[in-house]
Formats: structure tokens, sequence, C-alpha cells
């Protein structure tokens, strides 16, 4: 059962005048939504993957797809609010004819533990992200848009704890060792592209360039990401000990910061 209801929140209360004139904002929060309604598609790839898995299978059926979703439909009636002047059902049917088709079982790893230590790292992607708009709707006085973002930063959270648990599960047999697991850590942390947020934009900011955008969210990132966060559960896989995790977080975080993130 999920830990919250998306049509239980209070979208009039919306502080629209706070939101009106912040047009990174409105872009950022209309572009999650895309991503998070869309993720019926990643699940039934994830379920193709893990096929015969009947535990792995049937959480991310019953769990994670519908949490996912929700995400995505919270986020979506939060835009219809906030940004009334959006056609966000002729946006997405935009960003859904051209995403959908990239959405392949291609871009896996190749063995099953690595998939989920892939998935734990988009996992702390989505929730550092989430707390980040937490933490600015909180300075900015919008408390509907940092309850939605509280919301779906645990939900992350959790999920993030789910696939730990899968990647402990396969990899007693695949038996990865530390070096291996910084290389798919890495190596999923450079193929985290914006593909995904560069074709939404394109849909709610036609003609806008996507570069200026970007350079935004990186002041954004920098001001509000919970860096520290990200750094932590992006070493948890290693299993190392706390002083050495210590010492070598600092190195960690510059990476991030070195691939944009």
């Amino acid at each position: 059962m999920a830990r919250w209801d998306y049509e239980a929140i209070n979208y009039e209360a919306i502080k629209t005048e706070v939101v009106a004139e912040d047009q990174f904002l409105k872009k950022l929060i209309a572009m999650a939504s895309f991503v998070e309604i869309t993720s019926d598609l990643y699940e039934k790839n994830l379920a193709t993957f893990y096929e015969g898995d009947e535990e792995i299978v049937g959480w991310l059926e019953k769990t994670w797809e519908p949490e996912e979703v929700q995400h995505g439909k919270a986020l979506r009636e939060y835009v219809r609010h906030a940004w009334p002047e959006l056609d966000w059902d002729k946006a997405y049917r935009g960003f859904y004819e051209e995403y959908a088709p990239l959405c392949t079982l291609d871009e896996f790893q190749p063995t099953r533990a690595r998939e989920m230590l892939a998935r734990m790292v988009v996992e702390t992607g989505t929730s550092t992200l989430y707390r980040a708009i937490q933490r600015y709707a909180e300075e900015i006085g919008e408390p509907i848009l940092a309850q939605i973002a509280h919301n779906i930063h645990k939900d992350e959270v959790y999920h993030y704890e789910a696939f730990d648990q899968g990647f402990k599960k396969y990899n007693e047999s695949e038996k990865l060792g530390r070096k291996e697991i910084v290389k798919v850590v890495y190596d999923r942390l450079k193929e985290i592209k914006d593909e995904d947020a560069a074709i939404a934009f394109k849909q709610i900011a036609p003609g806008e360039d996507y570069e200026d955008f970007r350079k935004e969210a990186k002041r954004f990132a920098h001001r509000y990401y919970p860096y520290k966060m990200a750094t932590k559960m992006l070493m948890h896989p290693l299993g190392l000990h706390r002083h050495i995790e210590n010492a070598t977080a600092a190195t960690m975080e510059k990476a991030l910061h070195v691939l944009g993130i």
C-alpha cells in the first residue's frame, strides 16, 4: 500500500503567486512529471530482465511502478495548478512519442547484480533531486511543493533500499569485488544523460535554448543539491569501514561535480 495518496494533497493551497514568475521551477517540475509518469515503460523492461524472480518482479509491478507513476501524477497536478498556461496533455503526448522508443533493454547492465547497482545509482539521483526541490520550496515558502517533494524523496530512498537488497541477493552468486562495483557505479554515473530532460524541455519550452536551462540547473544544484547524501548512497554498496568511507567521501563528491551533477 502506498505511503501517501496524491489525490489527498490540497493543490488549491499552492501559493501560485510565489511560483508564477519562477520559470525555471515550473519547467523543472513539468519535465520531472513527464519522466515519472512514464515509469511503466521502465517497469516492463525491468520485469523482463528479472523474469523468473517472482519476488523482484512482484515488487516492481505492485509497488515500484505504482509509486513512481503516482509521483508523476502528483507533479502533473501541481503543474496544472501552478502553470495553467501549459497544455500538459499535449506536451506529454509529444514527449511520449519521441521518448518511448528509446526505452529498451539495450541500456541495461549485462548481469542482474550489476543492473541492481545501476538502479541504485538512478534512485540516488532521484531521491537527492527531490530533496533539493524540497529545500528550494521551503526557502521560497511554497509548502505544497515541499510536501510533494518530501513524499517523493522518501519513496525514492525506500526504492534505493529495495534495489540494495536485490543487489545483495544477486551478488551472493556474482561476487562482484569493490573494483567491479566502483566501475559499474562510475560508468552508470557517466551514462546519466539528460536525453529525457532535453526531449521534455523541447515540448514545454519550444524555441528556447536548452543549454541555458542546463546552466541554471547547475546553479540550482550547487546551492540546494545534497552532495553528502548522494556520496553516502553511492558508496554504500562498497561496504567500506566508516573511517575509510569518510576518508574517501571528498573524492567521490568531487567526482560528482566533475560529472556535472
